[in-house]
């Protein structure tokens, strides 16, 4: 029962974050083919992905010709405000940009064991952690892994630097979900406020 409770917790924070950064026209439904297409064809000009780098060899190239204007970020938890990411949006003149998480992430659950982060974070984001360390659900995981890409959508949209870019147009921010399990891509849909399969 309480595993239950805890799912549907996890679910009423998701759904809450997803309607606050639905509202912002600054984040839209890209995935990886129409990001490939839009890149190979012209249509899109740059794109940057912050990936987490707890994924490593599951971070499937998004479009590997060398022509395209594409940059690659990994870091630890796929932070946008680290390792020179926002300064190469403006530089680079990004028009889009996606942050990629993934399951069963180990540094989401380093965080989550943190008492520094428990006692410290978000207290939003603190009951995700102890819910999903209650429950050790991958159900669970998964939400609080989504819910990661959400916040940090979220901070973006909040930045200094990129706010004016998304509010003015000149970049469009994405999320992606890489349910590893299942081999599966997801994509953020700011209409649908969740995040929904890729068909291929």
């Amino acid at each position: 029962m309480r595993s239950r409770q805890t799912v549907s917790n996890s679910a009423n924070t998701i759904c809450g974050i997803a309607h606050q950064i639905s509202e912002s026209a600054g984040i839209t439904y890209l995935d990886d083919v129409q990001l490939s297409d839009g890149l190979l064809s012209g249509s899109i000009k740059t794109a940057a992905v912050v990936a987490c780098s707890d994924m490593g060899a599951w971070v499937p190239f998004v479009c590997s010709s060398p022509n395209v204007q594409l940059f690659l970020f990994q870091n630890f938890g796929h932070h946008f405000d680290t390792a020179g990411v926002v300064e190469t949006l403006v530089r680079a003149r990004i028009e889009n940009v996606v942050v990629y998480g993934h399951s069963d992430c180990e540094y989401t659950k380093f965080l989550a064991k943190s008492e520094q982060c428990l006692s410290t974070d978000k207290e939003e984001r603190r009951r995700l952690y102890e819910g999903a360390l209650q429950s050790d659900s991958e159900a669970v995981w998964k939400t609080v892994g989504q819910y990661n890409v959400l916040n940090e959508l979220k901070k973006m949209l909040a930045d200094p630097v990129v706010a004016p870019l998304t509010a003015s147009g000149r970049l469009c921010i994405h999320g992606w979900f890489y349910d590893a399990t299942i081999r599966q891509l997801e994509v953020f849909d700011p209409e649908q406020r969740a995040f929904m399969v890729v068909k291929k």
